[in-house]
């Protein structure tokens, strides 16, 4: 992929319905310039929804408006079958996730069809990857004539922004997603599924953009922009630019640039539409919290990887405010104190529970705790994903009724 030659437009947009022509011109440009043609047989598009939650409630998941818009633009070209499909986060229902966020009614109603990731028949695809061979994705996708691509713009907590390549992540299975999301494991595997799946067009919801702690607790910005192009390295670096990062700081980028995926300057690329550097808001970054917000609540934390790092915050589950809690995470955190008094120690992560379980022993064959032998609660998983859903993301989505 030579980016000097790759177009990317960038369009003012407020509101997907009622600015539809936004969207339609953004991707015009593309076929003006030769890049894209609409008219075919099948096309998959593949949004970004990552709970089953609606739009309305935070900005993290695609607006269904503009799937609809896109339903309908590729269908208005001539295209055959329009496929809608995601595998949401934390291995949760794809149905309950097209119900909750809308995106089920967006499709429907303009004659588009819903995939079911949850049960999708899955092929085995040879790549020519730095970390996997083959890999294993929806059938729908591999037979497609065109995917689409259609992240959200956020921030991330493990890979600075969240754009089309991170959203290509959702193609692959749950199972498969738990293994490779840690750190530079998962930015290496990400370049991998570019030369596996070849998104043919990218286009990046960026009206609402999350800003902060994402791609989940993150807080609403404006940023009235919808960015699209055919290339997904080039579209993603002048989406990071529109966020206000530096493209060449981020690992994801600088790992797709070294395996020769492109470049990572945004001035090889042609812009088409709004010029970038006065449309672009800088974005305030995911900074993790180190300490707990109770004081009852002591983090014993070294040699912490991103996927526990982000739990901080949300251990222990419930705190009451008569008891002393201690949490050990990490491979080696030396910062552990010798004379820990806790009635509850918590320990996050596979790493946690080996140093947990170390100083659990050093501790009783010095002479053991001065108060008694406190509860133990254990946190496995590297990270812990499948315990943070059924813990903490879930519960609260089953009690609003968008999860069953």
């Amino acid at each position: 992929m030579n980016s000097k030659n790759n177009v990317v437009s960038v369009f003012k947009c407020k509101d997907y319905k009622l600015e539809r022509n936004r969207v339609t011109e953004a991707i015009s440009v593309l076929e003006d310039e030769g890049r894209l043609n609409p008219k075919v047989d099948t096309v998959f598009i593949k949004p970004n929804i990552a709970l089953a939650a609606p739009s309305f409630h935070s900005p993290e998941g695609t607006e269904p408006d503009l799937i609809a818009a896109l339903v309908q633009y590729f269908y208005e070209r001539g295209a055959g079958k329009v496929i809608v499909g995601e595998s949401p986060a934390w291995g949760a229902s794809c149905h309950d996730a097209y119900r909750a966020s809308g995106i089920d009614k967006a499709t429907l109603e303009n004659g588009g069809v819903l995939y079911d990731f949850d049960n999708a028949s899955m092929v085995t695809v040879p790549v020519d990857g730095y970390v996997m061979k083959e890999i294993a994705l929806p059938q729908a996708i591999v037979e497609a004539d065109l995917v689409v691509n259609v992240p959200k713009a956020k921030m991330h907590f493990l890979t600075g922004v969240t754009l089309g390549i991170k959203n290509l992540y959702g193609c692959m299975s749950y199972m498969d997603r738990k293994k490779y999301h840690r750190e530079a494991d998962l930015v290496y595997v990400l370049a991998d599924l570019i030369k596996a799946i070849k998104p043919g067009l990218t286009v990046i919801d960026a009206v609402r953009a999350m800003e902060g702690f994402g791609p989940h607790a993150g807080t609403e910005v404006e940023l009235g922009l919808v960015i699209a192009g055919t290339d997904p390295l080039a579209v993603d670096i002048v989406g990071t630019k529109a966020m206000g990062v530096d493209p060449k700081s981020l690992a994801m980028y600088q790992v797709a640039q070294k395996l020769g995926l492109g470049s990572i300057d945004v001035n090889d690329v042609k812009i088409v539409g709004e010029a970038i550097e006065e449309v672009s808001k800088a974005l305030a970054p995911p900074l993790f919290k180190y300490v707990s917000a109770h004081k009852n609540v002591d983090i014993h934390a070294g040699g912490i990887c991103p996927g526990c790092k982000a739990r901080i915050p949300s251990v222990p589950t419930k705190i009451d405010e008569s008891k002393k809690y201690a949490v050990i995470i990490g491979r080696e955190p030396i910062a552990i104190r010798s004379d820990i008094e806790a009635d509850e120690i918590w320990l996050v992560g596979n790493c946690g529970v080996r140093a947990g379980m170390a100083y659990l022993l050093r501790t009783a064959f010095i002479g053991g705790f001065k108060n008694g032998m406190p509860k133990i609660v254990k946190i496995p998983g590297c990270p812990p994903l499948d315990w943070f859903s059924e813990k903490v993301v879930f519960p609260n989505l089953r009690e609003k009724g968008w999860m069953s």
